[in-house]
């Protein structure tokens, strides 16, 4: 049973960390790339921000990840 739950957690906390490392924006907004300047997406921001509240080294990387491919920033308005 606890066997089961350790596989369980260790998991869990793998793929958030994976999911973190990416960058959520990257991973969210792949089509907002190369997009450098602008308004920022309050969203991502936030979700950034949670990955550097819980786990300081990968949201750390997520920020940098969005901020350097541009995925951090709304789209220019049409």
């Amino acid at each position: 049973m606890w066997t089961q739950i350790n596989n369980y957690l260790k998991r869990t906390v793998i793929a958030v960390l994976v999911f973190q490392l990416a960058g959520c924006g990257t991973l969210l907004y792949p089509e907002r790339r190369g997009h450098f300047g602008g308004r920022l997406d309050i969203g991502i921001v936030i979700l950034d921000a949670v990955g550097l509240l819980f786990f300081l080294i990968p949201g750390a990387i997520a920020f940098a990840v969005d901020f350097s491919d541009g995925c951090i920033y709304l789209p220019a308005p049409a």
